[in-house]
């Protein structure tokens, strides 16, 4: 009847559960019910499945619960695949029926608390993304209110999952697309959660919790979104990062769903309260949103009321602080007020004093003119209305006339201050100024119209008029700050208001700059504190000047303006080389900041920003000197130095100091008894004036699409020169590495905001920034191609010699550092975690296409899917390889692969990252001097690419066997004072540590890796895990043995720690199988137990080498590890005790011994620290029922290898191998065995070979 009436399914199971069935009827029914549940109607389920959960044992909870979640379909998954958009949500009545479903499974589980267990293990077990299903998320949800001792180990289940990837965001739309009732009803918990995810200091733990949030407010209804906003605004008082990341996804919410979120107004409104408590890009979001939902709605006229005098308030108030503030608030009053698409024909545009008409627009008015004057007094907060105008006029707009009225004030304005007439010829200079000054950087001399050449920037005696006020007056009055800020509102405004045409301001490109004279930087260390001062800030200036002006232009389609952009371009290239050489001599000097949001912060920040950005110059210190020659090689060590500061792909970008210490350098040599003195400067970081120079634009990377001149060139004209695309690209990877950062890398709530030069792109979501940025990567790959190119004719040429004399030059190292840029800047694109979402599907396919259609052509890659796209693309980047000249540059082309790893891709795709890995590692790799490459950063490289090599292998236990019987066996034979193995040169003295390191650590999960794949059902799968743990003993003997060789405290550290795990492992999982496995293969059993021994009488040596050197970082380890080794005596007692063979079971006490095997003959003191058992396992001989021996086996031993001579030394009596550790007195004997074990040992009938070593 159940099979054939499916109607009457709850009847039949609420009698059967009410019937005093025998445990085999149970059986029967529980199968036959879940062999149909994958067809259960969604009205039966929650009987059906109270009625099994109720029924099922604590024995076999596990199992029913695996297949009731395998072949369960919740009633929001049966949607009809050709449904409409209106089907597809789930209906008020499937609603109702996951309730009662996810009812019944709460009130099971407060029943039998086994069954939580199960239900929790079930869903630890799923490991891959095609096994994840929405039920686990509820369930766990679920669990989390109704279970509050479950709490813990649920959240960091949840975390684990989403660093695996697991719960990915189109998973988690999929789930809240389609239970949205199940949802609601467990909101509370799915509110912690989110709350708990985005305070962690993990990004892709914290961007899973604003996911939650976010598709919680689109569809959970109107209480939720309450809750949702409410649970934002508590954030506020959290870490920086949670309240960065509450911040971000409430503006996305104001901005893309205004009028769902405009109820909520007068909550966010109090968020203004404690804007004074965040720095300043928070606070610049708080005030968006703020002036965004206030003037969203006729509705809050008294709110735009409040606003509007809190405006005033805060710009007549005497602290710059407020008065920034009130700066802020009135850029995004304005913007919100009148909208870009207000516009009414009949006002009148020509009468500047009152074109203004309407009431809004006069409001408007109004606060711009009270904003201009009550900052014209403070340059700074006049600085930074500008720059905000600018910002919001190059993100959203303004309204037409608002932008027509402020654009012709500030070209008057601009015209005013900083431009004269110009015509011509030498500069008289003033008697009175500090300097001698002239016409610089003219590139109008070839030009033909007279109206571009009699104009000039009044910039140096701006200058020097600031310099001297400061001898005068207290306060700077000087507007010089403005420059720059202003031009780029009036550019920006130009572009708005003629479609992008700058031909009314292009004469500003090519105008020369009164500056300095070139004498005086020749005389630069001869002027006078106040005069370098001035020679400073003149160039400051000039290059933010110079920065602005390529901002301005670079999107200009005049060739004669194209070709002017790439002289300014080399002009800020050698405005920046002189004052990276001149700046050192000053120590005293503070450049003003260019970025004036920084002074927006509070008392706590506002002048220590500044402090921050200050350039700190480190007293010199002395190099050591080991030989005469190195010193004369200061040109090599520069360049070792440039290679060796590249920053690593694997590490995160986002956070970049401002002031990077200065490397010391010899001007002159000293002598004694000489009248010169030692000048001894230091040189700077191009980075370190981030936060003194104007920001450059995305667009300006389009210059990137020149063509690169090499130095077999003739000539560079129409070419881009090296320094001009380093200097591009370095700029560039650093923003793309502020917007993408690093997905995995956490962040410290410490750590002060040091991402000085991302101020204008913050404006712009990463999104955003993908889709403005994917562009570059066609000009990235073109010259990727035109720099390998040359390096596999030059290494043609050499005859595949990668250390010849001319591969490491003066012309070949700006290529090398060249090319780990451009690889770096392809990581920075993959690795970036929002190409996992859905909605940036585009960009991804728009990213890949560009790429691949390098390798696979245009028309090919239109039809390809994602995965076909990663696969090309991973072809194409693993080309490159044989052609890379310095480990840097490899590690990041193999960090740029990886990163495909983590996008759906080829299943081929792992092999092929493993195999670039493993060439990299088996290759010789040279400095810049062509010496074999050594150190710290060559080490971190190693240590990288050498994880990775593992984590991606499809089999690592193989990997690791293949290490040590290669590539550690040649270096332990290696000799000379720098060892390393000619098969795996990347394993040297220096990284012997971190290859031991990750061998140890990796070998636990590969173990578990390897025998995942095998089952335990069968004989012959019983024996291929035997195997398994075989190869995986023989490496942890390998490894323990290098301390006989080289016993560094690193290697100590290691074997002790990751030694522990393993035999934790291995008593927990390794001996059940030898449990079963010992009468079968008892000669395999045995061998394997006596490698174990082998090495874990090393690891007895290295607890007491560690307490006699009493060093804690070691003996920090010794306990758990001892605890371990003593479980494994016992372990396998008991296993000779199932299998009914104790008597071939034999213990004692090892005698302590040091690392190379002498005996430490102060027993008493370390008698309680390092007591330690020794066993042996005896095998007998195989006889027939007569007694006669059966020769016919392959059981012939051998005693101990001759590598183990110390370990043999333990034993040594006759008798047995047993000793105690008493005193020292050899002869005391300890022995502990279900019989008396000296009359089985020495029997003749019975003679053994004994396998056994000690622990």
């Amino acid at each position: 009847m159940y099979d054939s009436t499916p109607e009457v399914t709850p009847a039949i199971l609420e009698c059967l559960s009410q019937l005093s069935l025998t445990e085999h009827m149970i059986e029967s029914v529980r199968h036959s019910v879940l062999k149909t549940l994958q067809a259960a109607k969604p009205q039966h389920l929650a009987i059906i499945i109270r009625f099994i959960l109720t029924v099922t044992q604590h024995n076999i909870a596990y199992q029913v619960i695996s297949d009731i979640r395998e072949k369960m379909n919740l009633p929001g998954d049966c949607v009809g695949v050709g449904s409409n958009k209106s089907q597809t949500k789930t209906s008020n009545e499937e609603g109702d029926y996951e309730v009662l479903l996810f009812n019944a499974i709460k009130m099971a589980t407060l029943s039998h608390k086994y069954l939580t267990t199960a239900w929790l293990k079930a869903i630890q077990d799923v490991g891959n993304v095609g096994s994840v299903r929405p039920l686990d998320l509820l369930l766990l949800l679920l669990l989390h209110d109704a279970v509050p001792s479950q709490r813990h180990p649920i959240e960091s289940m949840i975390r684990n999952k989403i660093r695996a990837g697991l719960l990915s965001d189109a998973m988690l739309g999929s789930i809240f697309t389609t239970h949205t009732t199940v949802l609601r009803e467990n909101f509370e918990a799915l509110k912690k959660i989110a709350s708990l995810l985005l305070r962690s200091s993990e990004p892709i733990v914290s961007n899973t919790g604003i996911t939650l949030y976010r598709l919680s407010f689109l569809h959970l209804g109107k209480y939720c979104r309450q809750e949702v906003v409410l649970g934002l605004l508590r954030h506020f008082g959290d870490a920086s990062n949670a309240r960065t990341a509450a911040l971000s996804l409430l503006a996305s919410l104001t901005h893309n769903h205004t009028q769902a979120i405009a109820p909520f107004t007068i909550f966010i409104k109090g968020s203004l309260d404690c804007v004074e408590d965040v720095c300043s890009g928070e606070m610049r979001r708080v005030v968006d949103v703020v002036s965004l939902l206030v003037f969203s709605s006729p509705t809050h006229s008294a709110l735009q009321d409040e606003l509007i005098i809190l405006v005033r308030k805060q710009l007549s108030h005497t602290d710059l602080r407020y008065k920034h503030l009130g700066v802020l608030n009135a850029a995004f009053a304005v913007k919100n007020m009148v909208k870009v698409d207000d516009n009414n024909t009949t006002t009148s545009t020509t009468n500047t004093s009152g074109l203004l008409n309407t009431s809004v627009l006069k409001e408007a008015e109004n606060l711009l003119h009270l904003v201009l004057s009550s900052t014209c007094q403070h340059p700074t907060a006049s600085a930074l209305f500008m720059d905000e105008m600018a910002s919001i006029t190059l993100r959203d707009g303004l309204n037409a006339r608002i932008q027509e009225w402020v654009c012709e004030k500030m070209t008057d304005d601009f015209q005013e201050r900083f431009v004269l007439d110009y015509q011509g010829g030498d500069i008289q200079p003033d008697t009175n100024t500090l300097l001698p000054l002239a016409s610089c950087w003219d590139l109008t001399n070839n030009d033909t119209e007279s109206e571009q050449t009699n104009i000039i920037l009044n910039l140096g005696p701006l200058v020097l008029q600031h310099e001297l006020a400061n001898n005068t007056t207290s306060v700077n009055k000087t507007h010089l700050v403005c420059l720059t800020p202003q031009f780029r509102l009036l550019r920006m405004l130009e572009s708005r208001l003629h479609d992008g045409d700058l031909t009314n301001i292009d004469a500003l490109l090519g105008c020369p700059v009164f500056a300095p004279t070139p004498s005086t930087w020749t005389n630069f260390t001869q002027l006078t504190q106040q005069q370098q001062h001035a020679a400073l800030s003149c160039l400051f200036h000039t290059l933010n000047w110079f920065r602005e002006i390529i901002n301005a232009f670079v999107t200009q389609k005049d060739p004669d303006l194209k070709t002017k952009v790439y002289q300014r371009l080399q002009n800020v290239i050698e405005v920046q080389d002189l004052l990276l050489e001149h700046l050192p001599h000053c120590t005293s000097y503070t450049p003003s900041l260019a970025t004036f949001h920084l002074d927006t912060s509070p008392t706590t920040t506002t002048t220590a920003t500044a402090a921050t950005a200050t350039i700190n110059f480190h007293p010199p210190k002395k190099r050591r000197k080991p030989n005469a020659t190195k010193g004369k090689k200061g040109k090599k060590g520069k360049d070792v130095i440039s290679e060796t500061t590249q920053v690593l792909p694997s590490q995160s970008n986002t956070q970049l100091a401002p002031v990077i210490p200065t490397q010391p350098t010899s001007q002159t040599a000293t002598k004694k008894g000489s009248t010169n003195t030692e000048v001894v400067v230091g040189t700077l970081d191009a980075g370190s004036l981030r936060p003194f120079l104007r920001e450059l634009h995305l667009d300006v990377f389009c210059l990137l699409f020149r063509k690169l001149a090499l130095h077999t060139d003739v000539t560079t004209e129409g070419l881009l020169t090296l320094p001009q695309a380093e200097f591009l690209l370095t700029d560039l990877n650093f923003k793309l590495a502020h917007v993408f950062g690093s997905g995995s890398k956490r962040i410290s709530p410490f750590t002060p905001d040091k991402s000085y030069g991302c101020t204008h792109l913050d404006v712009f979501t990463g999104g955003e920034v993908a889709q403005r940025a994917h562009q570059f990567l066609k000009p990235i790959c073109v010259h990727l191609e035109q720099i390998n190119a040359f390096f596999q004719i030059m290494i043609a040429d050499n005859d595949g010699v990668l250390d010849a004399d001319n591969m490491f030059t003066n012309t070949t190292q700006p290529l090398i550092t060249l090319n780990t840029q451009l690889f770096n800047t392809l990581y920075l694109f993959f690795s970036w975690s929002g190409l996992q979402q859905e909605e940036h599907t585009d960009i991804l396919n728009a990213i890949l296409r560009t790429v691949a259609k390098k390798l696979e052509g245009s028309e090919a890659v239109k039809t390809m899917g994602i995965e076909e796209l990663s696969w090309s693309v991973c072809r194409y980047v693993s080309n490159f390889q044989p052609c890379v000249m310095s480990l840097t540059t490899a590690t990041t082309l193999c960090t740029t692969l990886t990163a495909l790893t983590t996008l759906p891709h080829h299943q081929d795709l792992n092999a092929t990252v493993v195999d670039v890995i493993e060439a990299v590692l088996k290759r010789d790799w040279y400095t810049t001097g062509g010496e074999r490459d050594k150190g710290a950063t060559y080490n971190q490289h190693v240590n990288t690419l050498l994880k990775e090599y593992l984590r991606l292998s499809k089999d690592p236990l193989k990997c690791l066997e293949n290490l040590c019987s290669v590539a550690v066996e040649e270096f332990l034979e290696a000799t000379g004072r720098e060892p390393y193995s000619h098969t795996y040169p990347t394993l040297n003295k220096g990284t012997l540590s971190i290859y031991h390191r990750i061998i140890l650590s990796f070998l636990v999960s590969g173990t578990k890796k390897s025998l995942s794949t095998l089952t335990n059902t069968n004989t012959e799968d019983r024996y291929n895990r035997l195997l398994v743990w075989n190869s995986a003993i023989n490496i942890l003997h390998t490894t323990v043995n290098i301390l006989k060789k080289h016993n560094s405290k690193s290697l100590l550290a290691s074997c002790l720690k990751y030694g522990r795990m393993f035999l934790d492992v291995f008593v927990r999982c390794g001996m059940p199988l030898l449990d079963s496995c010992l009468r079968a293969h008892n000669q395999d059993v045995v061998i394997l137990i006596k490698s174990l021994q082998a090495s874990t009488r090393i690891l007895h040596h290295v607890c007491t080498h560690s307490k006699v050197t009493q060093d804690t970082s070691l003996t920090t380890h010794v306990p758990p590890l001892k605890k371990c080794l003593e479980m494994l005596v016992f372990r396998v007692k008991a296993m000779l005790a199932i299998n009914n063979c104790t008597n071939a079971f034999w213990m004692g006490t090892l005698k302590n011994r040091d690392l190379h095997g002498q005996e430490i003959l102060s027993q008493v003191i370390l008698w309680d620290s390092c007591y330690c058992y020794s066993y042996s396992v005896i095998t007998l001989k195989n006889r027939d029922l007569h007694g006669q021996e059966i020769l016919s086996q392959s059981m012939r031993e051998e005693d101990d290898d001759e590598d183990d001579d110390n370990e043999d030394d333990d034993v040594n009596d006759g008798q047995s191998d047993v000793e105690l550790n008493d005193d020292g007195d050899d002869d005391d004997k300890r022995t502990t065995s279900s019989s008396p074990h000296s009359q089985q040992h020495n029997n003749n009938d019975d003679k053994s070979t004994d396998y056994s070593s000690s622990f």
